[in-house]
């Protein structure tokens, strides 16, 4: 009694009409045997088990077989027999996982230049070839490129991604596809029958299942069933037998589970899937089968001959449509969407039973769902019958009536609004935290200044032509204080104010205070302002224009404003600042500050004289205070001193003047 063999090797194909599922390469490499056209390099690419290092060799076999039968090795000269007994010194088989080193290539390199023995050509087979070096493959690079003309190189890879682009280019590339679960089923029924192994139909199909695609695999899991059930062979080996050992679910139990989840019963899915895990069934497993069945369901209802699509029998086809037949197809895609992307979550799951009785049972919630597409088509169908006739009477959406106007309450911030020939002026009242009082002209307004916030914009309503001027308020930022209704007004600037320099400036003397819209700029009368102010307003004004670099505006908030007489403004830097600022003050800022002077003032040869040399004056306060020092000049010190508002807040806090900023 000889050594025993296994069926994956006993039953390997030696011709290529034994290749099962690749027929669009063994029909190829037929034709190159038959017409002598074959290449010097071959790349073999496809997942485990499906027949590449087979093909190869069958290959190898009839490129030197001595009398080829239409592209076929005969298989009984000298050259097949011991090619099939893997003894041919002209055919070798190398194993790159373990020779992958650029030695082992060099060493190679250095063997093709030797001429076959018996056969016709010398063949290399490399097997997983992409597990060669990148050194190695540079090695090899040249000989593939332009080997000798007895050499045949085959490469065969699953992992094709991980060869060098360059190798790929100098090969003729075949891609082998995985094998049909019906095609293996057929495989191992003949080999069953051939090795007098009683086995049902569904424990055949059972491991075509299992084999994913691989026929040495289905191979393999028939050699694992006839070696556990030895004992048993006379009475055929089961179904239940093959899953069990396995842990595959029984095709009659997924139905179940199936059945359950298209009909919305949630009880029937969780008993079904705690059945399963009690006798120890794979839930990963389970969980493919459940998509699997559900693609087999929308692709029965979708195509004629799903069979083709699905690999399978026609039986499995029609339970498909039975299944399919009793619901919205709708409800399948739902099922199918939801649970098709959590299989990498469930392999991750600590508890993988309530993992997966939740996700189905989410899957069902949504796909048995009430949507808006059924309501519309139940609605139709109840107005067609005239059970519903109150709908023709909803007016359609194109004859809405127009959108109704709501006035904006009085709380919303209003800005300066200009009405074209109003029938009526409408006086919105003012915030609630704001205190005033307008008597109708041409009594004076009484104005009263309010507490202290953040900003205020003044709104500007024009009269109508025929109408008397409406009273004008005055508004002035803190500190607070009650001015006297006859006190004269003067015009005076804050230089912090958060009022754009284009907001109108109101008070009750019209004589001396002018309104200016906000869309106009009016100059100003130097009569009325002093040098600092005016100085520092054009100071602002160059900040906010953005003509000026932002380093220089801060070197002219250093000068000090003299006086402006005969159209010339005097400024002047003290000793202690740095003439090279100064240098940048006249080169960068003075012409442009010399034009926001004409435009403030109004007087076109207005001028700017700039001085670089002392001019700060210190004044000796009472000992024990510390130290002030007052900028500027005399003239400007009583002018803001005479100022009446100044006047009023040193009057209001009981205070003096000890220093001035400009």
């Amino acid at each position: 009694m000889g050594e025993y063999q296994v069926i994956a090797r006993k039953w390997r194909p030696q011709r290529f009409a034994d290749v099962v599922g690749q027929e669009h390469i063994v029909q190829t490499l037929k034709n190159a045997i038959k017409q002598q056209r074959t290449a010097h390099a071959y790349l073999f690419v496809g997942p485990r088990g499906i027949g590449k290092t087979t093909t190869a060799r069958i290959f190898a076999k009839a490129m030197n077989c001595t009398a080829p039968e239409d592209g076929e090795p005969c298989c009984r000269c000298q050259s097949c027999i011991s090619i099939a007994e893997e003894s041919n010194i002209d055919v070798i088989e190398i194993d790159a996982a373990s020779q992958n080193s650029v030695d082992n290539i060099r060493d190679l390199r250095d063997e093709v230049m030797h001429v076959p023995i018996n056969g016709k050509y010398k063949i290399y087979i490399i097997d997983e070839v992409h597990m060669l070096s990148k050194q190695a493959w540079n090695a090899l690079l040249k000989t593939v490129e332009e080997p000798p003309p007895h050499v045949k190189f085959i490469f065969a890879t699953t992992e094709v991604h991980m060869v060098l682009p360059t190798i790929i280019s100098r090969c003729q590339r075949f891609d082998l596809q995985r094998i049909s679960t019906k095609m293996i089923a057929e495989r191992l029924t003949g080999i069953a029958a051939a090795e007098k192994v009683n086995i049902s139909k569904g424990a055949i199909d059972a491991i075509a299942r299992a084999a994913d695609g691989g026929m040495r695999d289905g191979q393999s899991l028939l050699d694992q069933m006839i070696a556990f059930f030895s004992t048993e062979l006379s009475a055929g080996i089961s179904e239940e037998q093959v899953l069990s050992l396995f842990g595959l679910t029984a095709a009659d139990d997924i139905q179940a589970l199936i059945k359950a989840m298209l009909e919305n019963d949630r009880g029937g899915v969780v008993a079904s899937i705690f059945n399963l895990a009690s006798r120890g069934k794979n839930l990963e497993t389970l969980f493919n089968d459940v998509l699997y069945w559900l693609r087999g369901i929308q692709l029965s209802t979708l195509l004629s001959n799903a069979e083709v699509v699905l690999e399978t029998d026609q039986e499995t086809i029609e339970r498909y449509r039975r299944l399919g037949s009793s619901v919205r197809p709708e409800v399948v895609q739902i099922l199918l969407e939801n649970l098709a992307p959590v299989g990498r979550i469930l392999h991750d799951a600590l508890n993988k039973q309530v993992f997966l009785e939740t996700i189905i049972m989410k899957s069902m919630r949504e796909a048995h769902s009430i949507m808006v597409e059924q309501l519309i088509e139940r609605l139709n169908y109840i107005r067609k019958t005239g059970e519903l006739e109150v709908l023709d009477k909803v007016p359609s959406l194109a004859a809405a009536p127009p959108m109704r106007t709501v006035e904006i309450p009085a709380a919303t911030p209003l800005r300066a609004v200009s009405m074209p020939e109003p029938p009526e002026v409408k006086i919105t009242p003012p915030p609630a935290n704001v205190k005033e009082t307008a008597v109708a002209p041409p009594a004076p307004v009484k104005t009263v200044i309010p507490e202290p916030v953040q900003a205020l914009e003044a709104v500007i309503v024009e009269p109508e032509p025929a109408v008397a001027e409406p009273p004008e308020m005055a508004y002035v930022e803190p500190p607070v204080a009650v001015v006297p209704e006859d006190s004269e007004v003067q015009e005076f600037k804050y230089e912090d104010s958060p009022i754009p320099e284009d907001a109108p400036v109101v008070a009750e003397e019209p004589a001396i205070i002018e309104t200016v819209k906000a869309d106009e700029e009016k100059p100003r009368r130097p009569g009325k302002i002093s040098a600092s102010e005016l100085w520092h307003d054009i100071i602002k004004k160059a900040k906010v224009s953005g003509h000026v670099d932002p380093m220089v505006c801060t070197f002219l908030s250093e000068g000090t404003a003299g006086t402006y007489q005969n159209n010339i403004l005097t400024v002047s830097f003290d000793e202690e600042f740095d003439p090279e600022h100064f240098g940048q003050v006249q080169q960068k800022a003075l012409p442009y500050l010399m034009r926001l002077l004409q435009k403030t003032t109004g007087d076109s040869g207005s001028t700017i004289n700039l001085t670089h040399e002392a001019g700060v004056k210190h004044i000796e306060e009472p000992e024990g205070k510390k130290k002030k020092s007052m900028i500027g000049v005399p003239e400007v010190v009583e002018n803001v001193k005479k100022n009446e508002f100044v006047k009023i807040a040193v009057d209001l806090f009981d205070g003096e003047i000890v220093d001035i900023h400009g």
